[in-house]
This record gives structure tokens, C-alpha cells and sequence, in this order.
């Protein structure tokens, strides 16, 4: 008897090596696609569907690729230490600049925004001007008021992210609260884009809440002290005040995340100027800003018969001049000598951080951001905590204790896959075909990130809205049906693909694919006839082998699947 007929470990064996002899008796040539070369093994050559990858990947080896390889890598590394330089002095300098102009928070975020529109349109005017190819019709022809609705949102949390700011007593808390903004913004995309998000990134954003709890233990058991020299004594210092700025500086990515959420609505795939779109959002931000004016003085006791004699007194003290001399119930007296050199500096850092981020967005990699956004939380943290910084506070150990428990979410949250990866490697357990889906993940990752509109000031909040459409591109790309799943086995065992075509995602109209995915042939529809089959049978064996097939021998149509 037959050994498999009796279930034999023998028969999947016994039943390759036929095939492949069959194979190899019934391919008397090479046969060629548009993307595949087959030899008469059946053995699968390199095709096309990877050439992407190996391009990404600097080609074939040899001292002209080690040397691009490396260059890159140096250009990496440089723009990761501009990135973390600009991105530390931003986040020091916003909190410094607050100091001399702890009256004056209205003008600071009327301020902070409005200088984005010249610096904006002194490059929109004459890339629309000279270089149309870049700023098109399309682009200038958007109605301004998708810009008004993101303008409005990003100048609601930018009111409420200046004046938590200002108030917050202690620096180093500014900086680990905004860490809210991940799984916050998780919340929003997934109720209002459905986005998907990894094991990991739940895990970490967990783990984020977990220690953003432990750090805040202290505002409730423990007052904060108010003997500081820009301490009002007013209700803003006191426990109760601290902790309403703490919810407010939590809850200001809320609408800076809806704004990112709009843009998706808004602008689907419709490619646009990043510079021209942030340009146009500042615009209706700063007039927003205007009548935010109001309620954002009544949060802080200033009578709206004052707002203009306060926006003038910021003005000045821009400057350096004083206009406060003696101290309210909800002013302090003025101390602008440093107010010029800290606004002007934390201006000038904040421009150059937000040119970075499109710049490395663009033609260097999204995980530079990243990276640096993990790497200045504990930076910061220390920077506010050195001797010779204002109102500097020591680390206390519950401090520490909920730093180490912030950052070990953020690398779970934003590295685990990488981490995964380096470890398998180092083991020797990941394969080739990990490999090169790891590869042609981190290709996807870097088109995305060069489409990307990011706004400005919000790369924690578009943390996990960048990951979520990286995932929803990365289904679209690399999708594979199981019939491109079972063709590409075979090929890899030594069968020759078959010639009737399989289809891919309906989503992909008007494509259709050999199983081991690569393009054979472009037609306006996803279905076909038997005829087409029996013709590309025929194409592929010869018309004399050509075997006899009927209607349940074709391929099923996308609504039979």
C-alpha cells in the first residue's frame, strides 16, 4: 500500500517531490510576467515587488553603499541632536519666559501665535509665485474655512496650554503632564477614525496614566509652597488653583487632537504644503485668540474693562519696561528686565523646533521625533531641577518614581516593536520573511511620515494619530489574500505559480495580481470571463497542454470570496 494512504510522515514528502517533478516536466522555459521570472526548478527569482525595499535599503553592497549608509546614519544622528537641543530649549524657555511675564499670559498667546503668520506666507508668497509646481492651484483653491475650523480648535488648547503654563508651579510637572496627550489622543482617533493601535501601545499608555498618577500624588497630600519670588499668593498658587491648572493643561489636547481628527476629515489624501497649511491655521488661531480673550481674563480675575491696558502692559514689558508697580490681588509687580531676552529666545527655539519637525518629517525619519520626545522628558525634568534655574524645586524620590514609570510607558508605547526586533535578531530567531516585512513596514513608515501634515506644537498629541494611519496605510500596502499567501508557498517550495489570476483588496480597483503578488496586468474590472482565463492558460502552458477547465476551475470573483 501506498505509505499515504496510510497517513505516512512520508506522504508530504513523496507528495513535494512529485510536484516538484511534474513541475519541472511541464515547464519545457522560462516563463516571465510582468513582475516574475520562474526558472524551469520552479525556483522563484528576486522580483519587483521588493526592488522598493532594496532601494530604500541603499541597492547591492559595496563601499559606494557602506558610504551612503553611513552618511545617512551621520545625517540622522545630527538632525537627533538638533532635534534634542531645539526641543529642549523650547521647553525650557516657555516655562522661563513665563516668569518675567507672569501677568501678562493674554499677550504671550496672542503673541506666540501671530508671529507664524509672517514667517508662514514670507515663504507661502513666493513658492506660490515662482514655484507652482510646489504650492498649486489645488492647494491655494481649499476653502479657508477648513482652515478656520482647525485655526479655532488649536487656539482654544493653545489658550489653555499658555495659561496652565504660566500658573503651574512646578516646571518639571509641565512636562510630564503633557505626556496625557497619548493616550487621550488615543481615545479621540479611535472613536472618531476607528484607528487601531498594537498590544504595546495600550500597555504603554497604561503605564503613561500609571505614572502620571504617582507624580501628582503630592498636589493632593501636599500643598505647593507659594515663597517664590513670582508667586502672587493669590488662589492661582494655592492647592486647589494648582490642581485646576493640571486638569486644564490635560484636557487642552483635547481640541488639538480634534484639530489633527478634522484634518484627516477634511483633507482625506489631498496633498498640501505643510507650511501653506500652518500658515493659514495660525491666521484664524491669532483672530480667535482674540475673543478668547474674555473668558480666558475671567478665569483669571482680570475685568474685561482691563484686557487692553493688560495687552499693553505685556507689550511693554516685551520690552523690558514696567507698568505694574505695585501688586494686586491678582497681579504681581513687574520684573520685565529679562522679559526681551527670554521671550525673544523662547520665540526664536520654538520657530526652529517646528521647522525641524518638518524638515526631519520630511526627508528623515518619523522616529527622530520620536525618540527625542522620549529622551527630553527626563532631560527637562533635570534642567528645571539645576540649582541656578528659577524657582528651581529638587527631584523628590516619588518624582523619580513616577519619571521611571512615564518613561518606561513611553518606550513600550513607541519602541516595543523595535526592541522585539533587535532581540530576535540577537538571538538569531527572526527570518527572512520578518525581515523583509519589517523592511517594507519602515518604507511605509517613512512615505507616511513625508505626507504628514503635523501642526505645530503638537508632536505628543499627533503621536498616536501618525501610528494609527501608518497602520491603516500599511493594511492597504501589504495586503495579502489567501490565495497570494498559498501562491507564494508554493513558489517557495519549488511550484510554479499558477496563471490564473487572484485578486487583492477591493479596495486596490482595476489591479489584479499573480498569487505570489506581484502585477500581471491592469483591466477596469476585478472580474473576468472564462475565456480571458482559458486564453492566459493557454498563454502560460501552450495551446496543446492546455488543460480542460470549467467554471468552478476559475478563480472566484471579490462577492464569492
Amino acid at each position: 500500500m501506498d505509505p499515504r494512504e496510510r497517513g505516512s510522515p512520508l506522504a508530504g514528502k513523496n507528495l513535494l517531490i512529485n510536484t516538484r517533478t511534474m513541475a519541472s516536466k511541464s515547464l519545457p522555459a522560462p516563463i516571465k510576467t510582468d513582475n516574475l521570472e520562474v526558472d524551469q526548478d520552479g525556483q522563484q527569482e528576486k522580483t519587483k515587488l521588493l526592488s522598493p525595499i532594496n532601494e530604500e535599503k541603499g541597492g547591492e553592497k559595496g563601499e559606494g553603499g557602506e558610504s551612503e549608509a553611513e552618511s545617512d546614519a551621520n545625517t540622522l544622528a545630527i538632525a537627533f541632536l538638533l532635534m534634542l537641543f531645539f526641543q529642549l530649549g523650547n521647553r525650557v524657555f516657555a516655562k522661563l519666559a513665563t516668569y518675567p511675564m507672569h501677568n501678562y499670559p493674554l499677550y504671550m498667546n496672542l503673541m506666540s501665535t501671530a508671529v507664524y503668520i509672517p514667517v508662514s506666507f514670507a515663504y507661502v508668497i513666493p513658492m506660490a509665485y515662482y514655484r507652482p509646481d510646489i504650492i498649486t492651484e489645488d492647494q491655494l483653491a481649499i476653502p479657508k474655512y477648513k482652515f478656520g475650523i482647525m485655526g479655532t480648535l488649536d487656539s482654544i488648547a493653545s489658550v489653555m496650554n499658555m495659561f496652565a503654563t504660566t500658573f503651574i508651579t512646578n516646571a518639571a510637572l509641565i512636562v510630564l503632564i503633557s505626556q496625557s496627550a497619548i493616550p487621550i489622543s488615543m481615545a479621540i482617533s479611535k472613536v472618531a477614525l476607528n484607528a487601531e493601535y498594537s498590544n504595546s501601545q495600550y500597555i504603554g499608555a497604561f503605564i503613561v496614566l500609571l505614572g502620571i498618577a504617582i507624580v501628582l500624588t503630592p498636589e493632593f497630600t501636599h500643598p505647593p509652597s507659594s515663597d517664590d519670588e513670582y508667586s502672587t499668593g493669590s488662589s492661582q498658587s494655592s492647592s486647589s488653583g494648582q490642581l485646576m491648572w493640571i486638569a486644564i493643561l490635560a484636557l487642552s489636547c483635547i481640541p488639538m487632537c480634534l484639530s489633527s481628527v478634522y484634518k484627516e476629515f477634511a483633507l482625506g489624501e489631498q496633498e498640501i504644503d505643510v507650511v501653506l497649511l500652518n500658515g493659514w491655521v495660525a491666521v484664524f488661531q491669532a483672530l480667535f485668540a482674540i475673543p478668547l480673550c474674555f473668558p480666558s481674563a475671567a478665569l483669571i480675575d482680570i475685568p474685561n474693562d482691563q484686557i487692553m491696558s493688560n495687552l499693553y502692559g505685556g507689550l511693554m514689558c516685551n520690552f523690558g519696561i514696567n507698568t505694574v508697580t505695585e501688586a494686586t490681588a491678582t497681579l504681581q509687580v513687574d520684573q520685565c528686565e529679562e522679559g526681551p531676552f527670554f521671550v525673544w529666545v523662547y520665540i526664536a527655539f520654538n520657530l526652529v523646533y517646528n521647522i525641524l519637525i518638518i524638515v526631519i518629517l520630511k526627508y528623515g525619519s518619523a522616529n527622530i521625533l520620536w525618540l527625542s520626545s522620549t529622551v527630553i522628558v527626563p532631560l527637562a525634568n533635570l534642567a528645571f531641577s539645576l540649582p541656578f534655574m528659577p524657582n528651581s524645586q529638587p527631584v523628590q524620590p516619588i518624582d523619580f518614581f513616577g519619571l521611571v514609570i512615564i518613561m518606561a510607558g513611553l518606550i513600550v508605547y513607541r519602541f516595543m516593536p523595535q526592541i522585539i526586533r533587535v532581540y530576535h535578531e540577537w538571538s538569531g530567531t527572526i527570518s527572512q520573511e520578518e525581515i523583509e516585512d519589517d523592511d517594507a513596514f519602515a518604507k511605509i513608515t517613512r512615505k507616511t511620515a513625508k505626507k504628514y501634515l503635523m501642526g505645530l506644537n503638537q508632536i505628543e498629541t499627533n503621536n498616536s494619530l501618525f501610528y494609527s494611519k501608518v497602520i491603516s496605510v500599511q493594511k492597504q500596502k501589504l495586503y495579502r489574500n489567501p490565495s497570494q499567501i498559498r501562491g507564494g508557498y508554493l513558489a517557495k517550495i519549488g511550484v510554479a505559480p499558477s496563471p490564473l489570476i487572484s485578486m487583492t483588496s477591493p479596495n486596490i480597483g482595476g489591479r489584479q495580481y499573480t498569487p505570489n503578488g506581484s502585477l500581471l496586468r491592469t483591466t477596469p474590472k476585478l472580474a473576468q470571463t472564462t475565456a480571458e482565463a482559458r486564453r492566459l492558460v493557454e498563454l502560460r502552458y501552450g495551446s496543446d497542454a492546455s488543460p480542460k477547465i470549467g467554471k468552478s476551475a476559475l478563480p472566484r470573483r471579490p462577492a464569492e470570496v
